[in-house]
């Protein structure tokens, strides 16, 4: 038994570096987050963000079912990250997304530039600095979702409202203060950058 579960994994990893070898994952220089984000869309499907993106960058898919992948896997990592969530379509036969908004509103582009403004890429000041804000960014992304999850829950279910509800304070509050945390390390990012450039 043990030797047929370690020849199948031994398998598989052989097929996956063959299809590698084979059928590369072509990279696309398109950041999606930034993309949907100019779309304004409160809510979306893969198709719809893959017709948009097949629009404005045609030159970057030959087909539309690499579009479709990209979207899809995309759109997967970021709700791995917490940066979206996904529920099913009133049909139930699409996932239906929505971007994590934070209650500061829509700053990602305006912190991306922050975290992206020129310095000595091998400081390692900035990336310490850098990698405390991805992981606070991260963790109050994480609590945001779980408040909209309690809150969901509250209203479809009355009668969790009161089991819920320090669940969702709870979340709420460690929430603000990762976005105090971020907004702190920005700061220091920022002024780190401004005196050693």
């Amino acid at each position: 038994m043990i030797e047929t579960t370690y020849n199948v994994a031994k398998l598989e990893t052989a097929s996956k570096v063959l299809k590698d070898i084979v059928m590369p994952k072509k990279l696309y220089n398109i950041d999606l987050y930034s993309f949907i984000l100019s779309l304004d869309l409160k809510f979306f499907t893969v198709s719809e963000v893959t017709e948009k993106l097949l629009a404005i960058h045609s030159e970057e898919f030959t087909i539309k079912k690499n579009a479709t992948q990209f979207t899809y896997r995309h759109l997967q990592k970021f709700v791995k990250e917490g940066t979206a969530l996904v529920s099913k379509s009133e049909s139930g036969k699409a996932n239906v997304y929505r971007l994590v908004q934070s209650e500061i509103g829509d700053q990602k582009q305006e912190e991306n530039s922050t975290l992206m403004a020129p310095h000595n890429e091998k400081d390692p000041i900035a990336l310490k600095l850098q990698e405390k804000i991805l992981r606070y960014k991260t963790e109050m992304l994480t609590n945001l979702g779980e408040t909209e999850a309690y809150s969901e829950l509250a209203e479809e279910v009355p009668e969790l409202a009161n089991y819920v509800k320090s669940r969702y304070q709870y979340s709420r509050e460690q929430a603000k203060m990762m976005l105090g945390k971020v907004k702190a390390f920005e700061r220091l990012l920022s002024d780190y950058q401004a005196n050693t450039l």
